[in-house]
């Protein structure tokens, strides 16, 4: 029977139908194995990895809510994370959600595995407003000009038994590479599409945590969303031929490259920001070694956009202690000092930059 986008799309289990093998894939599949291996090879190599990676993990956030046309910049979640939920702006509020529930599912891989559990809780800290639940009626993916039907996903009767199945082929297939099994679950989660919204950063957080799990990556920072959002129109296109045309073949060869590339820039970003975090410690350890502490450097870190009153809780200093520090920073170019209505925010320029490229 042809593919008719406007009618529930009757999605087979895995494996696919279609033969599959590691070698149609050659040096393209080499390549990206290596750049992995050596993305993961350079975390092993840093002092302190969580923190130094925790910054890379927002851009990703940012990247992948930006594929959903939920836009904003990284400085503005970097703000945005300091103030009160209710005073948050909406985009923003959404990225922070998306780090948490890619936190969230790091942190509960190793008990939960690639499973029901993970998914549904992942989805529950990324929608706010009743995440955590399949869909309970049919929905469709439209084209957001024209309104054009694009695809039916399957009957919500399906999900459970669809899902059952995804599980299956994440913790038991062995036969082919991960980083193609990863392509391959990749699509059958976004053709299953199970929930009314959250579908893609959902899918986009379980590829990356399958490849931790097949110990591809050491830690979730690959940032297979900043090159997905590059070439958006492309991903679409082939996600559908292979629902349509069964043609898997030029769909894998896109997310391998998309593997290759990201773990090329993901490299490149986490050694600037482990070079950044060792000038700084000297640099303020030579300079303000009255102030110098190993707590306050990671708080510089772990908040790039930081205030008088975070760093006093972080620090547990008093609130005047905590503004002398950062003002006898700013004063240095070290940090920069930027007033916005009533909240006076210090910026670690350096590595905003960084992370905003």
């Amino acid at each position: 029977m042809s593919f008719d986008p406007t009618y529930p799309f009757q999605l087979k289990n895995l494996p696919p139908d279609t033969i599959i093998k590691n070698s149609d894939f050659g040096e393209l599949l080499l390549n990206a194995r290596i750049e992995l291996a050596e993305l993961k090879g350079s975390c092993g190599q840093i002092p302190n990895p969580l923190l130094l990676t925790a910054p890379l993990l927002l851009r990703e956030s940012v990247e992948s809510s930006g594929i959903e046309n939920i836009n904003t910049t990284v400085a503005n979640v970097l703000e945005n994370q300091l103030l009160p939920e209710a005073e948050q702006n909406k985009p923003d509020k959404e990225v922070l959600q998306y780090r948490e529930a890619l936190f969230w599912g790091n942190k509960n891989l190793k008990e939960l595995s690639l499973s029901n559990r993970l998914i549904l809780g992942i989805h529950k800290l990324l929608i706010s407003d009743n995440g955590g639940f399949y869909r309970r009626e049919q929905n469709h993916i439209v084209n957001s000009k024209t309104g054009e039907i694009l695809y039916t996903p399957p009957i919500q009767a399906d999900i459970n038994r669809l899902i059952g199945d995804w599980e299956n082929y994440v913790n038991d297939n062995k036969d082919l590479d991960p980083l193609i099994r990863a392509a391959i679950a990749h699509q059958q989660f976004e053709s299953i599409h199970p929930f009314k919204d959250g579908n893609g950063r959902t899918g986009r957080i379980m590829m990356v945590l399958q490849l931790v799990k097949d110990q591809v990556l050491e830690y979730p920072i690959l940032f297979i969303s900043g090159y997905i959002n590059k070439n958006r129109s492309e991903y679409y296109k082939l996600l559908r031929e292979v629902t349509s045309d069964n043609n898997w073949h030029n769909y894998i060869e896109f997310m391998l490259q998309g593997f290759y590339v990201q773990a090329q820039e993901t490299k490149a970003t986490l050694k600037k920001v482990t070079y950044l975090h060792m000038e700084l410690k000297d640099e303020i350890k030579t300079n303000h070694s009255k102030i110098y502490s190993a707590d306050l450097l990671e708080a510089l870190f772990s908040f790039a956009v930081i205030t008088p009153t975070r760093l006093a809780s972080e620090l547990k200093i008093h609130y005047t202690t905590a503004s002398k520090y950062l003002l006898q920073l700013a004063n240095a170019q070290i940090l920069q000092s930027v007033k916005a209505g009533r909240n006076h925010f210090f910026v670690n320029k350096k590595l905003v930059s960084l992370l905003s490229k």
